[in-house]
Order: structure tokens, then sequence, then C-alpha cells
């Protein structure tokens, strides 16, 4: 047995990479994101450049003006209302995402920014409560990068990836809670792209249905409360103001991008090869996120599979979204939920993933985008492993099975002590 030193120690290594990370924050692009629109010394806006989005959306829909906001018109004039100049930025999310943050137009802007983070940052952190060392693993995601850069941008990223995470690891043990999850999920819906599919594939009937009726309440009482126009307006607004952000082509837009579309249209690709790249990658992380499922490898690697296949098919990723990779990565790196601990080569991948905003921003200055690439690396070494696994499981494990299923009476404990030993 090897001795112990600081040097083979894991958690030595995550903390020496989070910390060099942090260190490279306070220097460009970073900076230049935050007082583009905003001064943290500035009481009136400090910082934060795209929760100005969301408070100005808050104060619109609290003034009967929900639908007005996919105006870009009108959207331009509420921001010059509100800070004496347009940023540039426009209102893309659907309306019952609007339920959420409606009540922070009543609160200043400081306060608000506080609050609405402080809200995602413990989203985030209740994760830990999945993890056998619990306080250990919400401190690793309180200091995750991610987490002080979402913190620092003002963005939606910490609740998104605490609602994708939550749901697709309590769907086990409470669907109807991980459905509520992914109905509300739908406010960013690019991030569950693939999750019908393995529900559909593992025969979820309790989480597709609790997540249908969530969602469609949410359709309906955003309806109700802010007129259906507003949702005809956020349909037609796809092909409009959304679309022209995927089409954006300004170079200090596509170098926060983490996509195979972004990254092939930082490397002077037209957008039209760069789709077509991007769904060629997506088809076959969906093939390889497939053969993961039907195979006996174990539950953790194949949600990790999920979570990295979702962001090698959605073509629109940018810097701050990366919560529900950096706990996967962690996860992993700590070996929870691994019968055979990570590998070295598995290990550096699943630290670049929980540092890549910062890994990508280095890359970007050598003239490539690091984060379609890591992703890729990572989903082949998940697939390997899930290889691995299934060779090393019983044979009566091998024939793919439904994950959920309505055991005998006498059968529950089993299945409770085998349940609570795959977690580990």
């Amino acid at each position: 047995m090897p001795r112990f030193t600081i040097l083979n120690d894991r958690r030595f290594w995550l903390f020496f990479a989070f910390a060099l990370t942090l260190l490279g924050f306070p220097r460009g692009i970073l900076l230049d994101w935050i007082y583009r629109t905003g001064s943290l010394t500035d009481l009136n806006h400090p910082g934060g450049a795209d929760f100005v989005t969301f408070w100005v959306a808050a104060k619109g829909a609290l003034s009967g003006h929900a639908g007005n906001l996919y105006d870009p018109s009108f959207f331009s004039r509420a921001m010059v209302d509100q800070f004496g100049e347009d940023f540039d930025m426009r209102w893309l999310y659907p309306p019952h995402f609007l339920l959420l943050i409606f009540p922070l137009g009543a609160l200043p802007y400081s306060v608000a920014y506080t609050a609405f983070q402080a809200i995602g940052l413990v989203a985030f952190a209740s994760l830990g409560i999945l993890a056998p060392r619990r306080c250990e693993m919400s401190l690793w995601l309180v200091f995750a990068p991610t987490s002080i850069l979402c913190l620092l941008v003002g963005q939606t990223a910490l609740l998104v990836g605490a609602l994708s995470i939550g749901a697709i690891f309590l769907w086990d043990r409470k669907p109807i809670l991980a459905g509520v999850f992914l109905g509300l999920l739908t406010i960013k819906p690019q991030f569950g792209v693939l999750i019908p599919l393995v529900l559909l594939i593992e025969r979820r009937w309790l989480v597709i249905a609790s997540a249908t009726l969530t969602t469609c309440a949410l359709v309906a009482f955003a309806g109700l409360v802010f007129g259906f126009d507003a949702w005809r307006d956020f349909i037609l607004n796809i092909a409009g103001p959304q679309g022209d952000v995927l089409r954006a082509n300004a170079k200090t837009f596509l170098e926060i991008q983490m996509s195979v579309y972004g990254g092939m249209r930082l490397a002077g690709f037209e957008a039209d090869t760069a789709m077509l790249t991007q769904i060629g990658v997506g088809s076959a992380a969906i093939i390889a996120l497939i053969t993961t499922l039907r195979s006996a490898a174990r539950r953790c690697t194949k949600l990790a599979m999920l979570v990295t296949s979702t962001y090698l098919c959605v073509p629109y990723i940018l810097f701050y979204d990366l919560a529900a990779p950096t706990f996967i990565a962690v996860w992993l790196y700590l070996g929870y939920g691994l019968e055979k601990g990570a590998g070295p080569v598995l290990s550096i991948l699943l630290v670049l993933v929980a540092t890549l905003s910062f890994v990508n921003g280095l890359t970007v200055a050598m003239g490539f985008s690091a984060g379609p690439l890591v992703f890729v690396a990572l989903a082949t070494a998940l697939f390997f492993r899930a290889r691995e696994e299934s060779a090393r499981a019983p044979e009566h494990q091998r024939s793919p099975q439904p994950d959920e299923t309505t055991p005998r009476a006498g059968d529950r404990p089993v299945l409770a002590r085998e349940s609570a030993a795959s977690w580990r």
C-alpha cells in the first residue's frame, strides 16, 4: 500500500484546482462581464450582469406587461428606463419562469439580486444530502468555480442544476418529487432534453405523470396570472430574438460558448456546418446513452452519462451553465457511487469538468474551445467504464430491466438494502 502524503490525496488536488481557478477569476473576461453592466460598489446596480434581465422582467410582470417583455423594443425601453442605457439583453424565458421571479420586482436591485443568488446557492448546496459525506459535498459545491461564477454573473444555473440533479438522483426513491423538479426544470427545458427518453426507456410512469401534471399546472397558472397572450408571444419569440442569440457571431459571445455548435463557430465554421456537426455529435451521444442505460453499469455511471450526453446535444451552453456537470464531476471524483475508484485519466477529466469555465477561458486564448472536447472525452470514458462495470456484474444483472417496478411487500427490505448499497 502506498504511503499517504498530501500529494496523493484526491481532496488536495481538487482543492488545488478550485483555488487555481478562483485565483484566475479576477482577470480578463470575468471582470469585463461583471463591469459591463454595473459596478460591485454601485448600490443601485452592484454588478451581476445577467440579473438585470430578471429584475427588469419581474418589474414588467408586476406592472401587467408580461406579454410585452418578448417585444425587443419594449424590453429595450424598459432597460433604459431603469439603468439609463440598453445593455443589449432580451427576455428569452418562458412565462412560467415569471411566477418564480416576479416578487423580486418589488425589491431594490441589490436586495433582489442577493435574494435570488442566495436561493440558487442554497438549492445547489442542498444537493450535498445525496452524498455519504453531506457537509463535505455541500462545501465542495459552495466553493466550486461554477458557483462563484454564477453568483457574480447573476444567473439561474445553480437553481437549474439543483432541479436537474435533484430529479435524476431522486427518481428511484421519490418519483413524485422528482417529477415536480422536472416540471420546474422546464424554465430552461434544454437541460432536460434527454430526460423524457430516459424516463420512457426505464418506464418511470409515475415520474412522467408527476412531471406532466406539474408542467401543465405551471403553464396554466402562468396563463391565468399573466395572460395567455404571453405564451403566444414567447412561442413566436423562439424564431426571433431567441434564434438571433443562437446565430450570434460576435467573437466575445462565442468565446463563452461550451457547446459543439459554439466551438465550431469559434473555429470559423459556418452556422450550417456547425449545426450539422452538433447534430452528428449529439446523435452519437444519444446512442452511447441508450447503450449505457441498457447495460448493467452502476446507477451513477448511467446518470453521469445522461448529464454528459445532454451537454453534447444542446447547441446553446454558456460558461456559467455547468452546475449539473460540476456536481457529477465532484461526485465521481470523490468516489461516490463507484465500485472501483476513478483512475488517473477519468480523474483528470473530472477535475477538468469541475473547473471547465476557467479551462475553456485558457484554451479560447489559444484559439479553440475546450468545452465540447472535454465533454466528448468524458462521454467516451463513461461509455467504456459502463462496459467494464457490466462485464463485472453478475450474470443475472446483465439483461436490461426497468428500474421502476412495483415490488412485492416481502421484497422491499431486500431492494432497499440493494438500493442503498448502489449509492455508496
